[in-house]
């Protein structure tokens, strides 16, 4: 398990973050990735669980500053637009939600170590990288293991690289953006899925 910021520094940091948005007159303003309409919340007698989970994120995207590419080799962090809570937890809720919609017939799970002994299927993910690029449009390269009850070898494989064009420069078009990101890479894993392929 890699080693994050220290909790002290991690604070000091929000709050250095917090006094500068103030001092500017500007709000910290939080938001937080969407999915595609809700699922029926009364899913079928016996239906398979399907775990979505763990999802990791390179370490410059596990922080609550919204990060946008400004170069090949430089990243920018907001100091007055976060997330309202950690990318990788918001990513596996939100494609956990679309996999609800895209595959009714399961019931699935955000978070894989709650269901892992009683999944049927398990899908662990790894993005390289989740964030506006130079050009304004969202990138999300990411890479999923489809794993079998009682996390077996997985059964697939796949990586997936997507961009999507943003509806405008702020904050808040860039979440949108990157939430349909997020539907279109929970539509390449539902294809993935045995026996519910779309």
């Amino acid at each position: 398990m890699s080693r994050g910021t220290p909790r002290g520094g991690l604070f000091a940091g929000l709050l250095v973050g917090a006094l500068a948005c103030a001092s500017a007159g500007t709000d910290v303003r939080e938001y937080v990735l969407t999915s595609l309409d809700k699922a029926d919340p009364r899913p079928a007698s016996g239906a398979r669980v399907l775990a979505i989970g763990p999802v990791v994120l390179p370490p410059y995207l596990r922080r609550l500053e919204i990060v946008t590419r400004v170069g090949a080799n430089e990243l920018s962090a907001s100091d007055c637009d976060r997330w309202g809570e950690e990318l990788g937890q918001g990513l596996a809720r939100v494609i956990a939600e679309n996999l609800a919609v895209l595959l009714p017939a399961l019931r699935v799970s955000a978070f894989a170590w709650r269901d892992v002994g009683s999944a049927d299927y398990r899908v662990s993910i790894e993005v390289d990288r989740f964030e506006r690029m130079p050009d304004g449009s969202i990138a999300l390269d990411a890479r999923w293991e489809v794993h079998p009850r009682n996390d077996a070898a997985p059964i697939a494989v796949r990586s997936v690289s997507l961009t999507e064009e943003s509806a405008g420069s702020g904050p808040a078009a860039l979440v949108q953006a990157m939430s349909r990101a997020a539907a279109r890479l929970s539509q390449e894993i539902a294809r993935t899925i045995p026996a519910t392929s779309t």
